[in-house]
């Protein structure tokens, strides 16, 4: 596992997007993408991806917020605060849950592609049912590393980073115990949605430490994006590494 790592969500999610996160890896420091299943631009983004074997990919499972793939829509919308209050109260049948994230993770699986890493749209993977049916379902075809739990601010601003550093924090032990996979030490990024800032990953990547970092970013267009622009201006910044 890098000690660096610059992941891209939502790979997958438009064309918008795609063109991207390609041009972030291409000509930016981004080394992964985290891909999105049943989305508009999930089969475009598998086809990039096979073009482009620099590239991690990762599944970003979905369960708000985007179109699933065994149900004609999320019954809690898009508010992943009603999806993780539904799926806490079992107010979502555990079996029709296994069934989508089945289906999503045969799209990653049936593509081809080596699955570098796993994490989630709006961070449900930190919900402990979803984390216990995710290990079911990809059971030894998953050799990567999962996001979190160690979620970090830049500055505390916003009540959805807060919310989900302390989740982080409390479900830390649970995660460990649960599924002893390797994972990212350090994730930044949460309090940064769409305002990524280079001079701030970097005086952070300059602070001694341990184990690696990861930055979250969420590319969505190719001109006047910040998180894009971010990428950029970082490339060449900190030294390349690549996954065995």
């Amino acid at each position: 596992m890098r000690p660096l790592q610059f992941i891209a969500d939502d790979f997958g999610l438009s064309s918008e997007v795609n063109a991207a996160i390609l041009r972030a890896h291409r000509e930016g420091a981004l080394t992964g993408a985290s891909l999105m299943a049943g989305q508009a631009g999930t089969a475009e983004a598998l086809d990039l991806a096979r073009a482009t074997p620099s590239l991690d990919v990762g599944w970003h499972l979905h369960l708000c917020d985007s179109r699933p793939l065994t149900l004609p829509d999320w019954p809690w919308g898009d508010s992943p605060a009603r999806a993780g209050f539904c799926l806490g109260t079992s107010c979502f049948p555990r079996a029709e849950l296994r069934r989508e994230l089945a289906a999503q993770w045969d799209v990653f699986r049936e593509s081809g592609q080596r699955c570098a890493f796993i994490n989630s749209h709006h961070h449900l993977h930190l919900h402990p049912l979803v984390l216990g049916i995710v290990r079911e379902v990809v059971n030894r075809d998953f050799d990567g590393w999962l996001r979190g739990p160690d979620y970090r601010l830049f500055r505390p601003t916003t009540l959805t980073a807060r919310v989900t550093r302390l989740a982080g924090r409390l479900l830390a032990g649970t995660l460990r115990n649960r599924w002893p996979v390797a994972r990212s030490a350090e994730v930044w990024g949460v309090d940064r949605l769409h305002c990524m800032d280079a001079a701030e990953i970097a005086n952070i990547v300059n602070v001694p430490g341990t184990g690696s970092r990861e930055f979250i970013f969420h590319p969505r267009a190719m001109v006047g994006d910040a998180d894009l622009t971010c990428l950029l201006q970082l490339r060449g910044s900190f030294p390349p590494a690549r996954n065995g």
